[in-house]
């Protein structure tokens, strides 16, 4: 799969530099900017000119400057917003406007209540269809832009074909978090849960999602909130989700975003002085194929209905299930997040 990465670049920002001190040594003044046309796009792309008490820039408030990613061959997309080249779309719709807010933003506001932004991809999505992946995005919605009047929720849609997507999403406002899907006929609730750990506004909150096959993990500042497993959108894009609920006005500002090649893991250890039996089917009925004794960890496939874990045994072809007991043996993520499984 292609990899790629937007950089930071302050090797762009001293030849800037040094080119107006050339100039200024040579004419005695700085050169006058150069005139561009005022669009839509271009007024969007820089808010701190329609509202200087939002800019990041404002006086008294240095501009962050975080250090460069380091390379990552597991690494497969990532942007920081600070390269306008990158090619996400900047356009005024009236109700919504979408852009690049520098020095390291990018930017979506709804200005009407019940109304929704369509979903802004990664740029070139052509080249940039995941199926599986592990997908962060640091986000937060902006107090000074942001009305408190009503409900709004944002976040994370991934594969993403048209009208058809998944989204992660989370409200500052009730702490409340969602997991939509997406489809021509509206958008259904898969999973929701409220989480105190939601940020207020101007405080970045990290979303995560790790997603394999049908099966999908969600955190919220690197903690497990929900699962689901739902296998109807394979692959698709990646991209940013915003809405209105009842709110009348909502900016987010999206910060960065890194895709990676999945990390998302079942496993399971057995506790200090424990041994279970490995059984070929969920049931003490089933005959056994192995054990598991303290200290061995195998990789879970999911869990039966009545709480067995369907594990992979090494050496073996064919998966098999142990018998869940909090005593004594110990799973990550929590098996209440563990997808079902059919014996």
């Amino acid at each position: 799969m292609k990899r790629r990465i937007i950089n930071r670049s302050r090797w762009t920002r001293s030849m800037a530099v040094l080119l107006i001190l050339v100039l200024v040594g040579c004419t005695g003044q700085v050169p006058p900017p150069t005139s561009v046309p005022v669009t839509a796009a271009t007024t969007e792309s820089s808010p701190a000119t329609q509202d200087p008490a939002a800019s990041p820039t404002e006086p008294g408030v240095e501009p962050t400057t975080a250090s460069e990613p380091s390379p990552d061959a597991n690494v497969l997309y990532q942007d920081t917003f600070t390269n306008l080249a990158s090619g996400w779309p900047s356009a005024d719709f009236g109700d919504y406007y979408i852009g690049y807010h520098e020095p390291e933003y990018y930017h979506i506001e709804i200005k009407t209540p019940n109304a929704k932004a369509p979903v802004v991809s990664i740029p070139d999505s052509e080249t940039n269809s995941f199926p599986d992946a592990t997908i962060e995005l640091k986000v937060s919605t902006v107090a000074g832009r942001t009305a408190t009047d009503g409900d709004y929720r944002y976040g994370l849609a991934f594969r993403r074909s048209g009208d058809n997507y998944y989204a992660f999403t989370v409200s500052p406002t009730t702490k409340k978090w969602e997991v939509l899907k997406s489809s021509p006929s509206g958008v259904v609730v898969l999973a929701e849960g409220v989480d105190q750990n939601i940020h207020d506004l101007d405080v970045d909150d990290i979303l995560r999602v790790d997603a394999q096959g049908p099966n999908f993990l969600f955190s919220i500042n690197e903690v497990l909130v929900g699962q689901v497993t739902d296998a109807d959108y394979p692959e698709g894009e990646i991209g940013f989700y915003t809405e209105n609920l009842t709110n009348t006005n909502t900016h987010v500002h999206f910060d960065e975003l890194t895709v990676r090649s999945v990390k998302f893991a079942l496993m399971c250890s057995i506790n200090e002085g424990g041994t279970v039996n490995v059984r070929s089917g969920p049931g003490q009925a089933n005959p056994t194929i192995g054990t598991l004794s303290s200290g061995d960890t195998v990789r879970a496939l999911g869990k039966s209905s009545n709480n067995w874990i369907q594990v992979v045994i090494e050496g073996s072809a064919e998966p098999g299930w142990v018998s869940y007991g909090e005593g004594y043996m110990t799973c990550t993520p929590s098996v209440d997040l563990f997808p079902l499984v059919n014996p």
